[in-house]
């Protein structure tokens, strides 16, 4: 399907099933949830968009916040008509998914936090926010090499050489602005609400790859404790990058998330 704008460039595939929506990572777009979409469209109304910054949505404001980014997503639910849904967020997305969780309780019936960050150490924060100054000096390819390398294991990378390029210069072809302002709330924000986070009451799952070196399982368990009834899953083996490294994996976990939350808001009469 092509990918409209409303002002937020966004993709609605699916059926008449619950509306699930897909928050992609910082440096990215919804093209990243190419596998997701076909696996969970059958099943499911499926809802993706580009953030602030990315793909064909608006650049967001200087001094803008996580909760833009919620809110942003609010925006395009009330253009959709779409009174709750599930939200499915991927790294950054997950930080936006919380933020949403935060501010928008009464219109979630579930959430799903892939590869998060939460309560990183004041060594890591230092060498994210590190990474931040390399972009503003030298823009969005400045450590995208390094990135891939983080996200993918040496046998994707090298079996999958133009996928690889292709992300490499859609990393670095990101507005600058935007892409500074993302990166800087992904590299800061990671403990955003960590005093509130008791407070979201819909069922919950926070999944990380086993070999995600920025967003460790231990983060996953941590961010899972402070969240009532969440459940922590650590995919075997996988990297960063998991729902395009380890599609099947990831979406038999999603698949599975989303039946469970299905039901339990069915059963509640929310669905």
């Amino acid at each position: 399907m092509t990918t409209r704008t409303f002002p937020t460039a966004y993709e609605d595939t699916g059926g008449d099933g619950p509306p699930v929506v897909l928050i992609h990572g910082v440096g990215l777009s919804q093209a990243m949830w190419a596998a997701q979409k076909a696996a969970l469209s059958p099943r499911y109304r499926v809802v993706t968009l580009d953030m602030l910054g990315h793909g064909g949505s608006p650049a967001p404001a200087a001094d803008a916040g996580l909760d833009d980014y919620a809110d942003q997503v609010a925006g395009l639910l009330d253009h959709l008509a779409i009174d709750k849904a599930i939200l499915i967020g991927f790294s950054m997305g997950a930080l936006v998914a919380r933020a949403f969780a935060l501010r928008n309780p009464d219109r979630l019936l579930g959430m799903v936090l892939l590869n998060g960050v939460f309560d990183r150490s004041d060594d890591v924060r230092a060498t994210i926010l590190g990474r931040v100054d390399e972009v503003r000096l030298a823009g969005p390819a400045a450590n995208a090499d390094a990135a891939i390398e983080r996200w993918f294991s040496p046998r994707f990378r090298a079996e999958n050489p133009a996928y690889i390029a292709d992300l490499r210069d859609h990393m670095a072809g990101n507005d600058h602005h935007g892409y500074l302002t993302s990166y800087g709330l992904f590299a800061s924000q990671d403990n955003f609400g960590a005093d509130r986070l008791d407070q979201i009451s819909v069922p919950t799952v926070v999944a990380t790859g086993e070999f995600d070196v920025g967003s460790t399982p231990a983060m996953t368990r941590a961010l899972a404790a402070r969240i009532r009834g969440a459940k922590a899953v650590v995919i075997p083996d996988a990297r960063h990058m998991m729902p395009v490294e380890m599609p099947e994996e990831t979406n038999a976990l999603l698949l599975g998330c989303l039946d469970t939350m299905t039901h339990a808001a069915t059963a509640a009469g929310e669905a």
